[in-house]
């Protein structure tokens, strides 16, 4: 019975590996293949460009006409996100981009997201008011 329990088990998360492309929710860091690709009101990946929403000669991605409404409704909350490296604020139409744990995260540059990549756990959790090194 244990055997099958086990067979079982593995069976399911091999299931989600292939289905979702993750073996856990600390999966590493990964590439967003375009910025076109990410809902910058959810912040998330989807699977075929975005709507494009131009705002202040710059295009930002929803993935709805809600997602385009909200954004141009309140540019700063949602055309804006922090550096989880430096805590500073930085335009999602610019900033390098980085995906993790499902989310897309924005960077004030490429040594912030190098020194995410390199250990996220320590920048997850930690409180938003930060430098880098």
């Amino acid at each position: 019975m244990k055997g099958k329990l086990v067979v079982l088990v593995l069976m399911v998360v091999g299931c989600l590996v292939l289905c979702t492309g993750r073996a856990s929710a600390v999966a590493p860091p990964g590439s967003v293949p375009e910025r076109s690709h990410v809902c910058m009101m959810q912040d998330t990946v989807l699977p075929s460009p975005g709507l494009p929403i131009e705002h202040e000669g710059k295009t930002y991605y929803g993935c709805c006409p809600m997602c385009q409404g909200k954004m141009l409704s309140d540019p700063e909350r949602y055309m804006k996100a922090t550096d989880p490296v430096t805590g500073k604020r930085v335009d999602k139409a610019t900033a390098p981009l980085l995906e993790y744990q499902g989310s897309v995260l924005y960077f004030e540059e490429g040594k912030s997201r190098s020194l995410f990549e390199r250990d996220p756990a320590r920048y997850v959790n930690a409180p938003t008011k930060r430098t880098a090194e």
